[in-house]
């Protein structure tokens, strides 16, 4: 009796909305889905809400191009992430709720290759999948401490952006061997670089306020309002880009970030608030970065203009392995917020700066352009994806591999 009613309750909540924040509502397509074949080689498989929709979305390019080989399938664990998600692009995408569902699908279909993008908890019901290479992305290759997490070990593959990727595994993760499991892709997200020779746009653009001390790392209720009204004062325009998770978790971060929004907006023509979905425009339109420990100071580098990072308030928040970028960039300490506008005129006047951004360019992104990083993901896709049916004609064989 107690079972049937936990099912109706939970259908209930599900389908009035009243999950907990990162839950998927498990609205599946599972009884339409009994002798379904997918016909696409590659399956992407993303099991979180809409709220975490971002990490999804810079990859949808990519993943245009490698559907040309073999096409691509999208699979969630959230209606509503099923919906954004079909008007957002053209893959096909199933809503899977049952573990058998997806195994099913997976025995029946097509797919050599199954890629995540982010460390979900419910990655495990793909990764059970024996006859899969399993490839990871991430949304974003930066020094966060979450950059490195043991979880790596799960995925066959992990794509990074370049050689500090690789430092920070090989420095962070025990008993993993990076040169074997780590594969150098760039990042097929970067806008293409726009630049002017006088710097009159500051973008600040602080991350989230993460899930533990260790990660961190926004300055947004630290740094944020002493940092744009600093920059305002210097004569600088403002663009204000918070992490799409901001405030999600902790008020007093939200708190902090509507402060600084309602400093920027009272900027008029020289304060704008960017809350779109993909950061190129805000990236191509600014002349200059102010940011924390996170994955926008990385894909920054491709801009080649100068960058600023904040320094954590918090003890624990440092940057995981040996992170070149954070030695050398100019960092902005809480007590030193009030000081912004002026330090970002040193930087721009500093000749030794740009310099020091291009060889971190090549360090972090690996020296590839968008295009190049796009081919790059697509050549290791379709690698492991014939690596994949090398291994299974040796197991299916009975012979051991050579």
């Amino acid at each position: 009796m107690l079972a049937p009613l936990r099912s109706l309750a939970g259908a209930a909540i599900r389908r009035l909305g009243l999950l907990p924040g990162g839950v998927p509502d498990g609205r599946g397509d599972d009884d339409k889905l009994g002798d379904y074949v997918i016909r696409s080689e590659s399956l992407v498989f993303f099991p979180d809400p809409p709220e975490n929709l971002y990490q999804l979305r810079q990859w949808y390019g990519a993943l245009a191009e490698l559907d040309k080989f073999g096409g691509v399938s999208v699979v969630t664990q959230d209606s509503r992430t099923a919906r954004a998600v079909r008007d957002e692009t053209d893959f096909e995408v199933l809503v899977v709720a049952r573990n058998r569902t997806f195994a099913g699908l997976v025995d029946r279909g097509n797919a050599k290759i199954a890629i995540y993008v982010g460390h979900a908890n419910n990655n495990m019901v793909g990764l059970r999948s024996t006859g899969l290479a399993h490839i990871f992305l991430a949304h974003g290759d930066s020094d966060k401490s979450v950059s490195v997490s043991n979880q790596v070990k799960g995925f066959d593959y992990t794509f990074v952006a370049g050689p500090a990727a690789i430092e920070r595994y090989a420095a962070e993760v025990l008993f993993f061997d990076a040169e074997r499991h780590l594969r150098v892709v760039g990042r097929p997200q970067l806008p293409s670089r726009v630049s002017r020779d006088e710097a009159r746009v500051v973008l600040y653009a602080p991350t989230w306020e993460g899930s533990q001390e260790t990660n961190a790392y926004s300055s947004v209720s630290s740094h944020g309002e002493a940092i744009v009204r600093s920059l305002l004062a210097a004569g600088y325009t403002v663009l204000y880009r918070p992490h799409p998770r901001l405030g999600v978790s902790d008020r007093r971060y939200r708190e902090a970030d509507q402060a600084v929004r309602a400093i920027v907006t009272a900027a008029g023509e020289r304060g704008e608030v960017d809350v779109t979905a993909d950061q190129t425009d805000a990236m191509q339109r600014a002349d200059v970065l102010v940011t924390d420990i996170s994955a926008m100071s990385s894909d920054w580098l491709g801009q080649r203009k100068p960058l600023l990072v904040t320094v954590p308030v918090t003890p624990q928040a440092v940057p995981a392995g040996p992170s070149r970028l954070h030695a050398q960039v100019p960092r902005i300490t809480a007590d030193q917020a009030h000081g912004t506008g002026e330090l970002v005129r040193q930087t721009v006047a500093d000749p030794e700066h740009l310099a020091t951004i291009a060889s971190l360019a090549e360090h972090y992104l690996g020296g590839f352009d968008a295009a190049q990083a796009t081919e790059a993901f697509v050549r290791e896709c379709r690698e492991a994806a014939a690596q994949r049916d090398r291994e299974r004609a040796v197991k299916q064989s009975g012979h051991a591999p050579s």
